[in-house]
């Protein structure tokens, strides 16, 4: 399989990755995914879209397959050259779920999911937002293809890169010089008495662990 990586610069470009990530990060299912992934791919793919263009450290790239013109793995990478937290940490909230208790609950992991991040990452660095690779061609070199897009560049500027990794991604960013900084446990604070929102919780497989890793630049 000839692999070739681009860097996204058209919109036209997006609907394709937004297709593949459906696919990518359904296999195996994932919690934070199915609060991400909104209404639709259509509504996913404009929000998403949306994101890109107003943040000015965004940028994604995505790998095709050369033999059959097909999009297999897609990262966005983003490049903070000043400290994105100078203001106070971040605040993410699911609006674009309607009110319920889906959102209630996407609304704490959202909320957990991010918290860490200004106190390691106050700081000019590079942030690994979403990394995916397409069911059947993982374990094909796809996703070291994006890593080492964003690892080169961050060794240029001299710059921590951060990724908050799933269990199966955490082996291919240990790879590339990520290292564990702690465990991550997402989850919603609601309550045994709410039958709803535990079902919610049950359904996205609360609490959600991950993993917060930092790779440190290579002097070259």
């Amino acid at each position: 399989m000839m692999l070739r990586l681009h860097e996204l610069t058209t919109d036209d470009e997006f609907k394709s990755v937004v297709e593949l990530e459906h696919e990518a990060y359904s296999k195996p299912f994932n919690g934070i995914w199915e609060v991400l992934k909104g209404s639709s791919p259509e509504e996913c793919c404009v929000r998403q879209l949306s994101w890109h263009r107003n943040d000015p450290s965004s940028h994604w790239v995505y790998i095709t397959d050369e033999s059959s013109g097909d999009v297999v793995g897609a990262a966005q990478w983003n490049i903070y050259k000043e400290n994105p937290y100078a203001n106070g940490p971040p605040e993410l909230k699911a609006y674009w779920l309607p009110e319920g208790p889906l959102k209630q609950v996407s609304d704490q992991l959202l909320g957990g999911w991010v918290e860490k991040r200004p106190r390691y990452m106050s700081k000019p660095h590079l942030l690994i937002s979403y990394c995916f690779v397409h069911s059947a061609h993982r374990r094909r070199g796809v996703a070291s293809l994006m890593l080492k897009w964003g690892t080169e560049r961050a060794d240029k500027l001299g710059l921590e890169s951060y990724v908050e990794s799933t269990e199966i991604a955490r082996t291919t960013y240990e790879k590339h010089g990520f290292e564990l900084v702690e465990d991550l446990y997402m989850d919603a604070s609601i309550g045994n008495a709410n039958e709803e929102l535990n079902a919610v919780r049950k359904k996205l497989e609360c609490p959600i662990h991950g993993f917060l890793l930092k790779r440190n630049p290579v002097s070259r």
